[in-house]
């Protein structure tokens, strides 16, 4: 039996809406009608941030929920919104929410692919419970050249590699789950999607690449080309934390994962969303980070290697400043620092 008086409205970014007093504050949940995670806050933020400058013409949102995402990108981004949610009960919780805030967001009781069929997108956004990889093909057959896709996977346990059946079984691939697992496995999630991308002569090209909580988000872009398809491959490999981090890590072999940029340019001139919160801001600034190095220098880590004492990262970054090397705080790692030097070179300025 349904419990009464089982809703609360709450308020996010500039829309309303009502959602099951049960929602989740942390972590993935569970799938149930009517799905809100207040955790997926930070990922509505940056997406709502992305779309506004990028003002893609029609937007997706696949797994509706509560309706919150595409309700959001209508009105806070301007863009024409299509929202689909599979689960009848979800689907009229969207149509009230989508009422309660005056919006003219369509809304379809239909499967991810029966959508798909209705109409083509210059943005789909994924965000089901769990892998992204049912979805990805699809979505990329049914987007508008040079158009955009943003995926949140929760699978987490397979991409850090804590589950290496699991990571091998779906991602083709070794990941070491230690300190470095969350770059590693977006790096991972990134390199799947280039590889999937490449199969249909399409590049697929990250604009933005965040790790937070209990999931991943990475916007593409999608471009028809094969020779930039090409391109995109070169740059899937291995990773040794021996060469490519210090000479103190022991040899390893771990991959294929993206050894590209996980950024593009389109993050240094983000049209921020209004009344941006500590948590988007932070994260934002560590997101900024990402490219400045090909993973990042482990203060604590190192330290553990080498049997000192740990330096804290405050101190590290005004040393690594004060000898004119940029730097700035891992989105990774709360004890790590991107660096625009060898990481090695930074480790042993510091140590």
């Amino acid at each position: 039996m349904e419990r009464k008086n089982q809703f609360k409205t709450l308020s996010e970014g500039s829309v309303r809406i009502m959602a099951p007093d049960n929602f989740y504050i942390k972590g993935p949940g569970a799938r149930t009608a009517g799905f809100y995670n207040l955790d997926q806050k930070l990922n509505r933020d940056i997406t709502v941030s992305f779309l506004r400058t990028v003002k893609p013409r029609v937007a997706l949102d696949a797994f509706g929920g509560t309706g919150i995402r595409g309700l959001r990108i209508n009105r806070e981004a301007g863009i024409k919104t299509v929202i689909s949610e599979i689960n009848k009960k979800s689907f009229q919780y969207i149509k009230i929410n989508r009422d309660l805030n005056g919006s003219d967001v369509e809304v379809y009781n239909k499967t991810f692919q029966a959508v798909l069929n209705d109409f083509l997108f210059d943005y789909i956004d994924i965000d089901p419970y769990g892998s992204v990889l049912p979805y990805i093909d699809d979505a990329m057959l049914n987007l508008r050249n040079k158009g955009y896709i943003g995926i949140t996977p929760t699978d987490l346990t397979a991409l850090t590699g804590s589950m290496e059946r699991k990571t091998f079984r779906r991602y083709r691939a070794s990941i070491i789950n230690d300190t470095y697992r969350h770059e590693s496995g977006i790096r991972l999630l990134i390199g799947e999607i280039v590889r999937r991308a490449a199969a249909m002569d399409k590049a697929a090209v990250p604009m933005i690449s965040l790790w937070h909580s209990h999931y991943y988000r990475v916007i593409f872009q999608i471009i028809s080309s094969s020779s930039m398809a090409d391109r995109q491959l070169e740059k899937i490999g291995t990773f040794n934390r021996h060469t490519g981090l210090a000479a103190e890590y022991r040899e390893s072999s771990e991959g294929p994962i993206w050894l590209g940029n996980l950024n593009s340019d389109v993050v240094k001139n983000l049209n921020i969303i209004e009344n941006p919160d500590k948590l988007f801001l932070k994260s934002l600034d560590a997101v900024k980070n990402n490219d400045l190095s090909l993973y990042f220098a482990d203060m604590a880590d190192f330290a553990r290697i080498i049997h000192r004492d740990s330096i804290g990262v405050e101190s590290s970054m005004e040393k690594l400043a004060a000898n004119g090397i940029q730097c700035g705080r891992s989105q990774f790692s709360d004890t790590g620092i991107k660096v625009l030097v060898p990481v090695s070179d930074a480790l042993h300025l510091i140590y």
